[in-house]
C-alpha cells in the first residue's frame, strides 16, 4: 500500500500542475481577447475592410427541424460580404429545400453542394467537408453546425483574431440552451467545461482538441493540410484538422472567449443520445492520430480520473486513498471554476450548482470513457461507427466491424 500511495501522490501532483498550467492558459486567453479588442477600430487602422474575407462552411444532414434558426442567425450577421457554403449530405427530409431557399434569398454570396454519394474511406461529415474544401472562396473558413444559433457579431469576432497573419485556427466559445430537466441543466454546465480544456491547452500553445461547431481556419492552412482525403478517417474530424494545421503545419491557434463570438447549441434530448455523443468524443481522444492528444487524454482522463474513482474502495484500508482521489475533482474544478467568470455567465446560478455538478461530471465522464475504451459503437449522422486501432493508422476507415448501417 505504501508504494501505491507514493505513486498515486506523485501522479496527483503532476495532474494538478497540468491543470494549473491549463488555468494559466485560460488567463492568457482572457488577456489576448482584451488585446484584440483594444486595437483601434477606426476605418483607417482596423476597419471592416481590413478583415479577411470570411466564408461560413456548414455540412448538414437531415436537420430540417433545427436548420431554420441557424439560417436566420446567418442572415443576421453584421459582417458585410460574408460568404456561405453549405453541403447537404444525403438528406432525406426538407433540408435541401431550406438551403436552396436560403441561397436564393441571399444571392451569389451563398452556395449549396448537394451530395448524394456514400463516403469512401471517411466519415460522412469528413467527406462532406472535403467537398466544401475544394470549392471555398473565402480567406478564412468559419465552421458551425445545423443545430447552432450565432450572435450577429459572430463572424466579426472570430475574424478579429485572424488579423494576426500567424494564426491558422481560432477556437470559439460553446454555450448550450439550458433545459428544465437535470439532463438539460447538466449539459449547460458540462460541455462548456470540456471546451475549457481546449481553450486552456490552446492558451499554452499545445492545442489538444476543439469543437467544430464554433471554429475558424485560414483557408491557406487548410489547403496546406490537404483536406480530409489527405488526413484520413477520424470520428473527431475537427480535432484532426486542428492538429494538421497547428502542430504539423506550424500555424498558431487562438481562442475567442467573447460572448459575441459564442455559438449556442441545443442539448441532447435523452441520456441515450448524450452518452452516444460522449462515447464518440472520448473515442476520438483515446484513439487520436495525434500522439500529444492521445497521450494527454489517456494520462489525464483514463489513468487519473477513471483510476481515482476505481481505487476509492481502497479507502476502507487507508484514508489517504480517497483524500488523493479528491485531487481529481480539485484539478477539474480549477477549470470549471474559471468558466464561471466568462462574459455573459449567470454567476449566481452557475456557482450554486458548481459542486454537485462537478462530482457528477467525474462519475459520468469515467463511465463514457470506459465505454469508449471498450470500443462500443456509437451512432453519428445515422451511421453506426466504432473507433479502432489498426496497423499504420490510428483510426480504421469504415469497413466490416467499424461502420455499419
Amino acid at each position: 500500500m505504501g508504494a501505491f500511495l507514493i505513486v498515486f501522490a506523485i501522479l496527483s501532483a503532476v495532474i494538478l500542475v497540468f491543470h494549473l498550467a491549463l488555468t494559466a492558459g485560460l488567463l492568457i486567453n482572457f488577456r489576448s481577447e482584451r488585446s484584440v479588442h483594444g486595437r483601434p477600430s477606426s476605418p483607417d487602422t482596423r476597419g471592416m475592410a481590413a478583415l479577411p474575407r470570411a466564408e461560413v462552411v456548414v455540412a448538414v444532414r437531415d436537420e430540417e427541424n433545427t436548420l431554420p434558426r441557424l439560417l436566420a442567425s446567418l442572415r443576421a450577421q453584421t459582417l458585410d460580404g460574408c460568404l456561405f457554403l453549405f453541403v447537404d449530405d444525403r438528406s432525406t427530409d426538407g433540408t435541401a429545400r431550406l438551403l436552396d431557399d436560403f441561397c436564393a434569398a441571399v444571392g451569389a454570396r451563398a452556395r449549396v453542394i448537394h451530395n448524394g454519394a456514400e463516403p469512401v474511406g471517411l466519415t460522412g461529415k469528413q467527406a462532406a467537408l472535403d467537398l466544401a474544401f475544394a470549392e471555398v472562396r473565402g480567406e478564412v473558413l468559419l465552421f458551425t453546425d445545423g443545430d447552432c444559433l450565432l450572435p450577429p457579431e459572430w463572424a466579426e469576432e472570430m475574424l478579429l483574431h485572424f488579423l494576426d497573419t500567424r494564426v491558422g485556427v481560432v477556437l470559439g466559445r460553446i454555450e448550450l440552451v439550458e433545459g428544465t430537466s437535470f439532463l438539460g441543466r447538466f449539459q449547460a454546465f458540462e460541455q462548456p467545461l470540456l471546451n475549457q480544456y481546449n481553450f486552456g491547452s490552446a492558451g499554452i500553445a499545445i492545442p489538444t482538441g476543439c469543437f467544430g461547431n464554433n471554429m475558424g481556419a485560414r483557408a491557406a492552412a487548410v489547403k496546406e493540410a490537404g483536406g480530409f482525403r489527405s488526413l484520413g478517417y477520424s470520428v473527431t474530424e475537427d480535432a484532426m484538422l486542428l492538429d494538421a494545421v497547428c502542430r504539423r503545419g506550424g500555424w498558431e491557434v487562438k481562442t475567442c472567449t467573447s460572448i459575441r463570438g459564442a455559438a449556442t447549441t441545443i442539448p441532447k434530448a435523452s441520456w441515450k443520445e448524450y452518452v452516444n455523443q460522449h462515447v464518440r468524443w472520448n473515442a476520438g481522444g483515446l484513439f487520436s492520430s495525434d500522439l500529444v492528444t492521445r497521450v494527454s487524454f489517456i494520462f489525464v482522463v483514463l489513468i487519473y480520473l477513471v483510476g481515482s474513482l476505481l481505487v476509492l474502495p481502497l479507502g476502507f484500508a487507508d484514508w489517504r486513498v480517497p483524500a488523493l482521489s479528491l485531487n481529481a475533482f480539485l484539478s477539474i474544478g480549477l477549470l470549471a471554476f474559471a468558466g464561471g467568470f466568462y462574459e455573459g455567465k449567470r454567476k449566481g446560478r452557475y456557482f450554486l450548482r458548481f459542486l454537485p455538478y462537478l462530482f457528477f461530471f467525474g462519475f459520468f465522464y469515467s463511465f463514457v470513457t470506459l465505454r469508449a475504451l471498450a470500443q462500443r459503437s456509437f451512432v453519428w449522422k445515422g451511421v453506426s461507427l466504432r473507433a479502432v486501432i489498426s496497423p499504420g493508422r490510428t483510426h480504421s476507415p469504415p469497413g466490416p466491424g467499424s461502420l455499419r448501417r
